[in-house]
């Protein structure tokens, strides 16, 4: 009999009692969510589930297709060889499960017996009795254990957020002996009414975060004092309601300033968009204050230094961070021992090599995140950013390497928000779309409060297609974060492919000639503008940069020029291409994809032999409109 896993959206519980009844009622021992208890950790429970099960039944409905865990847990059970997928109402699986044969429910409504249990059934137990076979070869390699996108459904418990479970860690340096929490005043800087209302609305919304950090700290209202805080918030609401502007501030329980924001909005904000950012920033100083002190504290000078880095980073763009690398790399060398500065170090100097990069100026910075590392794992040998460094270090083609990396820094530091940010990038090396976009949702799972997460979710759902869900969450993080680095920069990327060219061509760079006149082909895609784009360009060269060729191939195959972004890609290097195969999975290539000469492209760069050996095909091989089969055309360039 089988140990399964039961996965399902909440609005189909009836169906999905049905069916846990029929499973049981064959001898088969069936997990679903409803069989946790009130006060469990419900992520973990879910992973157990997961590890122990023979099999991962799935039930696809319009509800569950729209439900991000239900697409985690199939994901775990597709890579872990267990999913047996059904479907209800017409549905089709989403891209990246369609290869699998589903048993279809028909139109059931949960009365009556479940339409083809015996199908359900006899799937079940081969499921089991694959779980109990031993490998037909004991001497094959193991295949290596499931990226960790994990599995969950509706967190409503910090599964580990950088900021709101720093909130929930504790450390006694601050705050009294007497209760071990923190307690956090909250109140107006001067007694306008504006500033009151200001002050009373920070206080609810911190309430909120503090009854997500699970009552870890504890939090006062300072019009009317009932104990002695250990830190406090002062803020003042200095604008107009036309234009909104405030100051926040945080203050050491002695009245000593530990670290100052001034908040405005761009033309047409709100109030409530002010509002909103000074209580997600108030949120995550305040995180970054307790993991200061969780971490044995610092003289108070590195206090503000370090608090100053660590609430502006996951907003910050690259080039914002890279400016940061310096202090705090003068922080660490005075404070050796503080490890929240060594990662922030390392998450700095990994952006400068990233713009670097980015910027065809190869290596730049590498040796310098190499020294750190290295200095970082002295003092800490399992800090995962150092891990997360060592995928600088790598040949461009290492894909399986890179993936093993991240699943090891996951493993030293599962509940790290940077870790699932940054494994959107290698997943959609691969052309794992819907897989980023699920490693770039956990990202946001795990730190809400982050601007980085937010908008790496962004581009993970434009990039993998989903541009009407990526307009969403930009929408979202441009109220959260305005003018931000983070959103300017996912605010241009997102606008220059799919959404408004003209904003985009607002923010293009004057000397930018090619990318500008791009972006005036696509507002008037005219023979004439589409001819300046090809001038622009100019003719292809004999080996081209791989940040040229990212640019220019989306953009020839956007506007139809297939046959000219293929000669780019030809007469790429091969490392210089797989450096930027991200790019080739991208809507704005569809047209080269469908053409079978894409399959010589990815032979030439590795990921062909990464797909056969890996058994994981990518999301494309799953559209309709592909004119070949990947695997069939694939076999023709078996070596």
């Amino acid at each position: 009999m089988a140990n399964v896993f039961l996965s399902y959206d909440h609005d189909d519980l009836a169906l999905a009692k049905a069916i846990a009844v029929t499973l049981e009622k064959a001898g088969h021992t069936v997990w679903f969510d409803h069989h946790i208890h009130g006060g469990a950790q419900y992520s973990q429970k879910i992973e157990q589930a997961l590890d122990a099960a023979d099999a991962v039944v799935v039930l696809w409905s319009e509800r569950s297709l729209n439900s991000a865990w239900v697409r985690d847990e199939a994901a775990e059970g597709r890579d872990r060889g267990k999913l047996v997928p059904l479907t209800i109402g017409g549905v089709s699986p989403p891209m990246g499960f369609r290869q699998f044969q589903t048993i279809d429910l028909g139109a059931w409504r949960g009365r009556g017996k479940v339409p083809r249990a015996d199908a359900l059934l006899k799937a079940v137990a081969s499921q089991a009795e694959l779980s109990a076979s031993p490998p037909s070869d004991p001497g094959q390699a193991i295949a290596p254990p499931p990226l960790p996108v994990i599995a969950g459904r509706r967190l409503w418990w910090p599964a580990g957020a950088a900021a709101l479970a720093l909130m929930a860690a504790g450390g006694a340096w601050w705050w009294s002996q007497e209760s071990k929490l923190p307690v956090v005043e909250v109140a107006a800087a001067n007694p306008s009414t504006r500033s009151q209302a200001a002050a009373s609305d920070l206080y609810v919304k911190l309430g909120s975060l503090a009854q997500v950090g699970q009552g870890k700290w504890q939090l006062i209202d300072g019009s009317a004092r009932s104990s002695s805080p250990d830190l406090l918030f002062r803020t003042a609401d200095v604008g107009s309601p036309v234009a909104p502007k405030a100051n926040l501030v945080l203050l050491d329980k002695d009245g000593s300033l530990l670290w100052s924001r001034e908040f405005t909005t761009p033309a047409g904000g709100s109030e409530a968009d002010l509002r909103q950012q000074v209580a997600v920033n108030a949120g995550r100083v305040l995180g970054c204050a307790l993991e200061s002190k969780q971490s044995g504290g610092l003289d108070r000078d590195f206090v503000k230094l370090f608090l100053t880095a660590c609430a502006a980073l996951p907003e910050a763009s690259s080039e914002e961070q890279v400016g940061m690398a310096g202090q705090l790399r003068s922080l660490v060398s005075r404070n050796p021992k503080f490890k929240p500065a060594w990662k922030q170090l390392l998450t700095a100097q990994m952006s400068a090599v990233d713009l670097a990069n980015n910027q065809g100026e190869k290596g730049a910075g590498i040796e310098q995140l190499r020294t750190d590392s290295q200095t970082a794992r002295s003092f800490f040998p399992d800090i995962a950013q150092a891990t997360l460094a060592d995928v600088r270090m790598l040949p461009h083609a290492s894909y399986a390497q890179e993936l093993a990396l991240y699943q090891k820094a996951a493993n030293q530091s599962p509940d790290d928000p940077q870790i699932f940010a940054e494994l959107m990038s290698p997943l959609m090396r691969v052309g794992r779309m819907y897989d980023a976009v699920v490693a770039a949702r956990r990202a946001v799972q795990l730190d809400p409060l982050s601007g980085y997460a937010q908008t790496q979710l962004v581009l993970a759902l434009a990039y993998a297609g989903q541009i009407e869900a990526a307009r969403t969450e930009l929408e979202k993080a441009e109220r959260t974060w305005p003018g931000s680095g983070t959103v300017k920069n996912a605010q241009f990327a997102f606008h220059l492919r799919f959404g408004d060219p003209r904003l985009a061509l607002a923010d293009a760079q004057e000397d930018n000639i090619a990318g500008r006149d791009f972006l005036k082909a696509r507002i008037a895609p005219t023979s004439g503008n589409i001819a300046k784009v090809l001038s622009s360009i100019g003719p292809v060269k004999a080996h081209p940069a791989s940040y040229e060729v990212a640019g220019i191939v989306q953009a020839l195959s956007q506007l139809d020029q297939v046959d000219a972004a293929f000669a780019w890609i030809v007469n790429t290097p091969t490392d210089e291409l797989a450096d930027v195969s991200y790019v080739l999975f991208r809507p704005t290539l569809a047209n080269v994809r469908k053409d079978p000469r894409f399959i010589a492209v990815v032979e030439r760069i590795g990921l062909l032999k990464f797909w056969r050996e890996s058994g994981t095909w990518p999301d494309f091989c799953n559209d309709p409109t592909l004119t070949y089969d990947c695997k069939v055309e694939a076999a023709k360039h078996a070596s």
